[in-house]
Parts: C-alpha cells; sequence; structure tokens
C-alpha cells in the first residue's frame, strides 16, 4: 500500500511539474521566440518558494499584494513547492532537473503561492473512487486494477506574463485558455472537448479538466486520477489553481474552496460536482 501512495504522491508532483512546464512554453502549438529568461528570472526571485509565502492559519491564504483571499479545506497540508517539481521531475525522467532547459525554465516562470496535500491520516479511510466520472472496461486494467487509498492535491500559482509567446500576451483569453488546458494535457489523461468559462464575484475563469492514468517514468499511474485547472487574470496578473484526486467525494470538496478578490463577493472555485456526489464526511473549509 505504501508503494501505491508513493506513486499516486509522484503522479501528483509530475502533473505539478509537467503542467508549469506546459504554462511556462504556452503549449498547445503555439511557436514563438524565447522570453526573456534574464528578466523572467529576476521577476520570479522575490517569490519562487512556497515558503516565501505567508500561510497564516490552516485553511486561509491572503496576499495583500494581490489582494486576494482563498480558503481551502483546513485537512490539508502545505508542501514545499521546489522540492515537489524536484520529485516531479525525477519520477518523470529518472534524473534530476539540475540541468535540464525546460526544467529551468519552469521554475523561473511559476511563482508558487499554495502546494497543499490531503494527509493519508485526514482522508476518508477506505478506497479511492472516481466511479462516475472515468472508466476503463479494457481486460488490462481490469485485470490490473486495485483498491488504493484517496489522495488529493492543490496548487495555486502565480504565471510570469513574459514567459508566454507574444502572441498569447496580446490576447489574454486565449492565455488563460491555454494556461488552462496546460495543466490537464498529459500522457494518458483524456481532456473534456470543450472547456468552461464562468464568474466568481465578476471576476471571468477559464477552466478545463481532464482524467485517465498519467504515465510516471514510461509507466500507467497505479489509479486513475482527475485534474481540474481554473486560470485567470487579477490586476495584472495571471493566477491559477489546479486540483488532483483520485476520489470523486474528495474532489468535489476540494473545488468547494471559495476565493475573494479585492472587495468583490466570495465564491466556491467550482460551486457543480462532478459525477456522484458523494455522502462521506466532509472537509473544513472556514467560513468566509
Amino acid at each position: 500500500m505504501r508503494r501505491v501512495r508513493e506513486g499516486l504522491a509522484a503522479a501528483n508532483a509530475m502533473i505539478l511539474l509537467i503542467g508549469c512546464i506546459s504554462v511556462a512554453t504556452a503549449a498547445n502549438d503555439q511557436q514563438e521566440a524565447k522570453p526573456n529568461a534574464e528578466k523572467s528570472a529576476s521577476q520570479a526571485a522575490a517569490g519562487a518558494k512556497a515558503s516565501d509565502v505567508p500561510v497564516e492559519k490552516p485553511g486561509e491564504f491572503y496576499d495583500k499584494g494581490l489582494d486576494l483571499h482563498f480558503n481551502y479545506p483546513v485537512e490539508m497540508h502545505v508542501l514545499d513547492a521546489t522540492a515537489d517539481m524536484e520529485s516531479g521531475h525525477q519520477s518523470v525522467y529518472g534524473v534530476s532537473g539540475e540541468n535540464d532547459p525546460e526544467h529551468q525554465k519552469a521554475k523561473r516562470c511559476v511563482r508558487p503561492l499554495i502546494d497543499a496535500e490531503l494527509p493519508e491520516d485526514k482522508a476518508p479511510q477506505r478506497a479511492a473512487n472516481l466511479d462516475g466520472v472515468w472508466v476503463d472496461d479494457s481486460k488490462e486494467y481490469k485485470e490490473s486494477r486495485k483498491p488504493v487509498p484517496i489522495f488529493a492535491k492543490m496548487l495555486f500559482l502565480e504565471i510570469l506574463r513574459d514567459c508566454l509567446p507574444k502572441k498569447l500576451q496580446k490576447n489574454e483569453n486565449d492565455a488563460l485558455r491555454s494556461i488552462a488546458l496546460g495543466f490537464v494535457t498529459e500522457p494518458g489523461m483524456e481532456v473534456m472537448p470543450k472547456p468552461l468559462w464562468y464568474e466568481i464575484g465578476k471576476q471571468k475563469i477559464h477552466m478545463n479538466s481532464g482524467a485517465g492514468r498519467p504515465t510516471i517514468d514510461r509507466q500507467l499511474s497505479p489509479a486513475p486520477i482527475f485534474i481540474m485547472a481554473m486560470a485567470t487574470q487579477w490586476r495584472g496578473h495571471l493566477l491559477a489553481w489546479v486540483f488532483t484526486s483520485n476520489d470523486t467525494e474528495v474532489f468535489n470538496e476540494m473545488t468547494k474552496s471559495v476565493v475573494q478578490f479585492g472587495d468583490g463577493a466570495w465564491g466556491p472555485m467550482f460551486a457543480a460536482n462532478i459525477g456522484p456526489k458523494g455522502s462521506g464526511t466532509p472537509m473544513t473549509i472556514l467560513p468566509k
């Protein structure tokens, strides 16, 4: 069981790594000149580590510069995003990312604000379940499928605008759609056919999602996972949230985290539920 959980942890670290690389290079067939790496590095230097961002109370985040509040489940434990990215690179490629230009570019181009996961002792003590969201009827999967523990992860970050191709810098809607898509486009993942956009307190949010079994070090993840990514522009900052879990019920609890932009209205990150809602013990999101 420990190996399975380590495999799930590697899958989520991989998503952080590859998602950041995808965002940093603004994938999706955009081929533009490389950004000014020196300028991007200087912009990121002040706050590239999750540990540099103040987390005052469990489940509560406030950034004075952004004027943004974000309340997420208090059961989630904040991690070191830099260490997580290194772990992801090691899991995917089997080597350190120290000499990998794409890995170093990803580190320059993102500013992690929160990197958090649900500890094993805080998760429901049952097997993870994505029924109703993801189905694989293949003989290979049915024969290899085994019960796995619940795993959940949440990432909140800022993407440096200078790291985007010039075309995307000029078209914000395309940039936000590309950012949301970049985090869910992984080998082995099936992306939703049509992305969505909606509003939280009059703030426009672009959303995309995907489900499947990502590839880790040339091997399929031990369990299917669901990923949802949201992106928005707030006061000149490009922000993204990424929620990942192998369990429908826990995923739906995470996405009920609430955000407030400036003095606008509070709202859940994603008000609807994916799949069946479930009937387990809800996680605790502090009142607004």
